[in-house]
């Protein structure tokens, strides 16, 4: 019987930690393409300054909770969408705006990817 309780709360933790997994890393990714996607209308509309700010929230959310993710993703493809974001900042800060806007949909894509790999579904089994 302690067998059975004990491969129970296995289960059960197991099974909370991929949750946690799963939601911290689809919130975090939708709310940072949500910042980017902000940040890439307004340096469409040439609105430099909100679109700086913008990107410094994304950049600054995807740093707080990159450990965080570590914990349940691979380095590579973190690491990927960080030096993406990280580029698109130094364009932005050196007011080249097409290569910004170039980079910042690479990054939404990249983290679009990423989030859709998180969902359970049989494309991703296999």
């Amino acid at each position: 019987m302690n067998r059975f309780f004990g491969a129970l709360a296995v289960l059960f933790a197991s099974l909370i930690t991929v949750i946690t997994g799963f939601c911290i890393n689809t919130n975090t990714a939708a709310s940072v393409n949500a910042l980017l996607s902000e940040s890439v209308s307004y340096a469409q509309n040439n609105h430099i300054p909100q679109a700086k700010l913008s990107l410094q929230k994304a950049k600054n959310l995807w740093d707080s909770q990159m450990q965080t993710m570590l914990l349940f993703v691979s380095h590579g493809k973190l690491d990927q969408i960080e030096e993406t974001i990280n580029i698109a900042d130094s364009y932005i800060k050196s007011n080249e705006i097409s290569l910004y806007l170039a980079k910042c949909n690479t990054a939404i894509l990249l983290i679009d990817n990423f989030k859709n790999v998180e969902y359970p579904n049989i494309n991703n089994i296999f």
